[in-house]
C-alpha cells in the first residue's frame, strides 16, 4: 500500500477546519458567558471566592443534560393533549422549556450551597445574584455549544452572534431576577414558599415569552418588539434589585444560615 499525499493533506485540512470551527465555538458561544458573570463579580464589594463561582459555574453547565431530557418528555407530554396550536406552543415554551430552565439553574445553586456543604462565604444577600448568575452561564455556555453544533440554513458567525447577544442576555437577567427572590426569602423565611413561587413564576413567564416571540418573529418581524421590551424590562428590574440588595444588612443572610446549621 504506497503512501497517499493527497489524502494525507485532505486530513489534515479537515483537522484543521475542525480545530478552527471549535475555536469559533468556544470564542463566540462561552466566552461571553465569562464576561458577563466577571461583569456581575465585579460589582460585588465583598467578593465571592473563585473556586466556589467556578464551582457553582461547573454544575449550572451539567444540569443541561438533564435539563434537556425533561424538556423533551414534557413537549411530548403537552403535544399529546392535542391543544390549539398556539396554546400547545406557549405551554411548551412556558412550562416545559422556561421553567425547567429556570429550576435547574436553581437547583445547581441549591445542590452547592445547601445540600452538598454550607458555603460560608455566602454571607451577603446580593450574593444568591452573583451565584444565579454563575450557574446561568455555565448552563448557557453547554447550552450555546450544544445550538451551534445544531444543523442550520444560517451561517455559523450570524448565528452565533444572535445566541451571544439575546440567549446569554437572557439566562443572565432571568437568573439574576430569580437570585433577588432567593435573597428575599433566606431574609424573611416566614414568606420564603410565597417568595420562591412569584420568582419562578415571574422570570418562567417571561423567559417563555421570550422564547414564543422569537419563534413567531420567524414568519412575523413585528414579534421582535415583544423580546426587546421583555430585555430591557428585565435589566431595569435587576439593576433596580441588585442596588437594592447592595443596601441591605448581610446579617439577615447570615442569621438564617446560622439557624440551619444548627437544625
Amino acid at each position: 500500500m504506497g503512501f497517499d499525499s493527497t489524502s494525507l493533506m485532505a486530513a489534515i485540512w479537515s483537522i484543521s477546519n475542525s480545530i478552527g470551527y471549535v475555536s469559533v465555538y468556544l470564542l463566540i458561544g462561552v466566552v461571553p458567558c465569562f464576561l458577563w458573570l466577571l461583569f456581575y463579580a465585579l460589582q460585588d464589594r465583598h467578593p465571592e471566592p473563585k473556586k466556589e463561582i467556578l464551582a457553582v459555574f461547573a454544575l449550572g453547565a451539567f444540569m443541561t443534560a438533564p435539563a434537556v431530557a425533561i424538556e423533551i418528555f414534557l413537549i411530548n407530554t403537552i403535544d399529546s393533549f392535542n391543544l390549539p396550536a398556539i396554546i400547545s406552543t406557549l405551554a411548551s415554551n412556558i412550562i416545559a422549556v422556561a421553567f425547567v430552565e429556570e429550576f435547574v439553574k436553581y437547583a445547581a445553586v441549591w445542590l452547592k450551597e445547601q445540600a452538598i456543604s454550607q458555603n460560608r462565604q455566602l454571607d451577603e444577600p446580593v450574593d444568591f445574584v452573583i451565584y444565579m448568575i454563575a450557574s446561568a452561564m455555565g448552563f448557557a455556555a453547554v447550552e450555546n455549544i450544544l445550538f451551534l453544533l445544531m444543523p442550520g440554513p444560517d451561517p455559523l458567525i450570524m448565528r452565533s452572534m444572535y445566541r451571544s447577544v439575546s440567549a446569554i442576555l437572557l439566562h443572565t437577567l432571568c437568573s439574576g431576577v430569580m437570585g433577588y427572590y432567593m435573597a428575599k426569602a433566606f431574609c424573611d423565611n416566614g414568606k420564603k414558599i410565597s417568595l420562591l413561587a412569584t420568582g419562578f413564576v415571574t422570570v418562567s413567564c417571561l423567559h417563555g415569552l421570550y422564547n414564543f416571540s422569537i419563534m413567531k418573529s420567524e414568519g412575523d418581524l413585528s414579534y421582535l418588539f415583544i423580546p426587546l421590551v421583555i430585555i430591557m424590562t428585565l435589566a431595569f428590574t435587576l439593576y433596580v434589585q441588585f442596588q437594592q440588595l447592595l443596601k441591605t444588612k448581610s446579617v439577615c443572610n447570615m442569621k438564617i444560615t446560622k439557624k440551619t446549621i444548627d437544625r
